[in-house]
């Protein structure tokens, strides 16, 4: 299921649908973001958590007005860029940031690639994170073959499969949990 067929069903998703596609990723990366933050004293977790939650507010209750360009502009400062740090995880950080900002563009300025950006940071992270523990750069085969590679992959079409459902304050809030996934990120980072 995973690969053009699955991309072709995103491509599908109305542009809520696919918003929260991008948010639920986002969530689910937040602590690789908050752990990079703790750890190096850059970036913000606690802003991270914020953006998180204003956007998921603005997506489950009706007539929220909130200015999301300068939600998103104001949270610019604090993404990571790993050329300035010598931590491994300013990268998954920086993924989380990545699938972070595509939910909130999918709003702003819609393209439409948004969700599929977001599913490529995600598995770029766990694909990255796989090769770090390899000590290797692996073939594509062998990345499909991994544990956690196929974990993410799984993870995703769930999601997608929630995502497809009528819009509903309570379906939302159910992906934003589904995605919380108990506090462990798509790599396995758990802030418990």
């Amino acid at each position: 299921m995973f690969g053009d067929k699955f991309y072709k069903k995103i491509n599908k998703l109305a542009p809520w649908q696919q918003t929260v596609f991008a948010l639920a990723l986002a969530e689910r990366m937040y602590p690789n973001y908050q752990l990079f933050s703790e750890t190096s004293k850059m970036g913000n977790g606690k802003r991270f958590r914020e953006t998180l939650d204003i956007l998921w507010t603005y997506l489950t209750i009706k007539g929220s007005r909130v200015d999301l360009s300068a939600e998103l502009e104001s949270f610019e400062s604090f993404i990571p860029d790993p050329t300035k740090s010598e931590s491994y995880g300013a990268y998954p950080a920086l993924d989380a940031c990545v699938a972070l900002g595509c939910a909130f563009n999918s709003v702003i300025c819609r393209i439409g690639e948004e969700a599929t950006e977001a599913s490529h940071a995600s598995l770029g992270t766990v694909a990255g994170f796989v090769e770090l523990l390899a000590e290797r750069e692996l073939s594509e085969e062998e990345l499909y073959e991994d544990e956690l590679l196929m974990a993410e992959m799984e993870f995703q079409v769930e999601l997608l499969d929630r995502v497809s459902q009528p819009r509903d304050a309570d379906a939302i809030l159910a992906v934003r949990d589904f995605a919380a996934q108990g506090g462990v990120s798509n790599i396995g980072i758990s802030l418990e």
